[in-house]
């Protein structure tokens, strides 16, 4: 996943400057797969594949959420 997602700001050039990947330790998030956590807006993306990356790029690149991914409150409180 931190691959793609780099591979895919670099080739959208949004790399550095709009957004960055960096790996994390624990989120907390195992009962939601693989999590992203979007900063400094706060949320969560979850149960999240390769094949999305394209749809987390693009709405970064327009400042918007990929909305079928965000988890809810309750998502986030199964940890």
């Amino acid at each position: 996943m931190y691959q793609a997602l780099k591979a895919e700001l670099a080739a959208r050039g949004l790399a550095k400057l709009e957004a960055r990947v960096c790996t994390s330790s624990c989120l907390d998030q195992c009962a939601t797969g693989v999590t992203i956590l979007v900063e400094p807006d706060h949320f969560f993306y979850g149960r999240v594949t390769v094949a999305d990356v394209p749809a987390i790029v693009n709405a970064i690149a327009t400042n918007q959420r990929v909305e079928r991914l965000v988890l809810a409150t309750e998502d986030l409180a199964k940890g």
